[in-house]
């Protein structure tokens, strides 16, 4: 291999704009608030980004108007989820959309979900990290891929 030239370089971390975006769900998990009310844990892809994004949907016994408006949001953006199946295991996978803003601190927070229909305007699925599929016998490198190459 020769000699290496090492320099230490920290991982840069890719912060996702504001905006709307499809989402996945990685993960669905049952659990317990901290004022011990149930909720639900759900992890998200963004399509096109590494970062996971973390939501949570608490039940509120005193306010059910704010935790089914909740769910009927989440439900009402993910098609392939049949409404009101909390078999969570059938939500792993499956595509919606949400509005993603940045909290006081800076970092990315699902907002809120999209409806369907505004799913449907959103760019095709983009799996973080893969190359696009090649076209009339061509693969688009997207801009600034390749810069950065210890060769020529």
């Amino acid at each position: 291999m020769g000699e290496w030239n090492y320099n230490r370089t920290e991982g840069e971390f890719k912060q996702i704009p504001e905006g709307r975006y499809r989402v996945r769900v990685k993960s669905a998990e049952k659990a317990v608030s901290k004022s011990g009310n149930d909720m639900l844990v759900l992890q998200f892809e963004v399509s096109g980004y590494a970062q996971i994004l973390y939501h949570y949907i608490v039940f509120l016994a005193d306010r059910p108007e704010v935790t089914n408006r909740m769910l009927t949001q989440f439900f009402d953006s993910f098609k392939d989820i049949k409404e009101g199946d909390f078999n969570m295991q059938n939500w792993i996978g499956k595509i919606g959309g949400a509005q993603v803003k940045h909290d006081d601190e800076g970092r990315a927070k699902i907002h809120y979900f999209l409806r369907e229909k505004q799913v449907e305007e959103l760019p095709a699925w983009k799996e973080y990290g893969k190359m696009p599929e090649p076209k009339d016998g061509f693969v688009e490198v997207p801009e600034g891929v390749g810069d950065e190459l210890p060769f020529f």
